[in-house]
């Protein structure tokens, strides 16, 4: 397999991946979107809460805060600790809040127990308190997995097949150019009053469908092994994290069904 940078910054990755099935692009959508462990908040002690918004209310929106997660600083919880509710420093962290109206009180007034582990969108509103309203809590976040809540889910991860394009011998490229202009496509542009068509651009576009759309002399194929990636992360791990913790995981299941079958 080989795996070459389109484009991204941030929060936001482009990968062409070489090389690869169906089958093997699909389980690593899937490593990626449920098998990443990330922190978010489980549990909440409310000590004071008399805001407009119920404690349900309000633990499902602390829940959904996305936090800076440092994997090699936790470790997902056991059996027993998920069961009896009481979470190991190995594997959450304490966050506390306490504010008072009148006022917006925002995901940056969560104070962490770890200065690694804070919310991602700090400017994140979480409810508005009137004068003489106040909100005290505790909160536990746990380092979890997107399979069992999508509060655990580390960012949005699609693939499609590459695209690319042939231009037939009778295309109008003037005619073709005048509608391009008209729409946000850019792969394709003419030089010395011929169509040139820029792969990279054409593995980039959104809906590359549409250059058919535009003339049939535009015709499309797609590859059965090279996908295009797209990572775009919540911001508790980087796009390059999310990737590397996906492959620790299939690794980790491989070396498990191996001891299984030699078990056999």
């Amino acid at each position: 397999m080989k795996a070459t940078k389109l484009a991204g910054k941030g929060n936001d990755l482009v990968l062409e991946l070489k090389g690869i099935t169906f089958a093997q692009a699909n389980t690593l959508r899937r490593l990626m979107l449920n098998e990443v462990p990330v922190l978010a908040i489980e549990t909440i002690e409310f000590k004071q809460n008399s805001g407009i918004l119920y404690d349900e209310m309000l633990g499902l929106r602390l829940g959904l805060v996305p936090l800076t997660t440092d994997l090699k600083g936790y470790s997902l919880p056991g059996e027993d600790e998920v069961k009896s509710g009481e979470y190991t420093a190995k594997s959450s962290v304490k966050l506390t809040l306490q504010a008072k109206g009148p006022g917006i009180v925002y995901a940056k007034d969560l104070k962490s127990k770890d200065p690694k582990v804070k919310p991602v969108f700090p400017d994140m509103p979480l409810v508005k308190l009137l004068e003489g309203q106040e909100v005290e809590l505790v909160a536990t976040a746990v380092l979890g997995l997107g399979k069992n809540h999508a509060k655990w889910s580390p960012g949005l991860v699609y693939y499609r097949q590459k695209p690319s394009m042939k231009v037939g011998k009778d295309a109008d490229a003037k005619a073709i150019m005048k509608t391009l202009k008209e729409t946000s496509l850019n792969a394709v542009s003419e030089k010395g009053g011929k169509l040139v068509v820029d792969d990279k651009k054409l593995a980039l576009e959104e809906a590359p469908d549409t250059y058919q759309d535009v003339s049939k002399s535009l015709a499309l194929e797609y590859s059965d092994d090279t996908f295009i990636f797209t990572i775009e992360s919540w911001g508790q791990l980087s796009p390059k994290d999310i990737i590397g913790a996906a492959v620790d995981r299939m690794s980790t299941y491989l070396a498990d069904f191996e001891k299984l079958v030699k078990a056999l």
